[in-house]
């Protein structure tokens, strides 16, 4: 199955949603919000949206790679590039048949 690019957008921000409620954040999500400096993102919350992206999109993603990449250029990562990312890899990956629709 594909997916489009507005389908990951809408996902990873009900996600993003859903684990900002804990965090102290009251201003406005849009694309260029940057998850870790904006949002306030921890390294154990990018561990869970990251988990949960590849369980509903049944794809395995490099997300280590992309922190690694993150902390060695020592720069943030906004919402867009995080939804440009896990496109990019569903359209790499082929057949993404275990996908879930939740």
């Amino acid at each position: 199955m594909s997916f489009s690019k507005e389908q990951v957008r809408v996902y990873i921000s009900g996600r993003l949603a859903e684990l900002s409620a804990d965090w102290d954040f009251d201003g406005e999500v849009g694309p260029d919000t940057l998850l870790f400096t904006q949002l306030g993102m921890e390294s154990l919350d990018a561990v869970v949206l990251g988990v949960s992206i590849q369980e509903h999109f049944g794809r395995q993603m490099p997300f280590a790679e992309l922190l690694t990449s993150l902390g060695e250029q020592q720069r943030d990562l906004s919402i867009r590039e995080l939804v440009d990312f896990v496109h990019q890899h569903l359209q790499e990956g082929g057949d993404a048949s275990g996908a879930s629709k939740s």
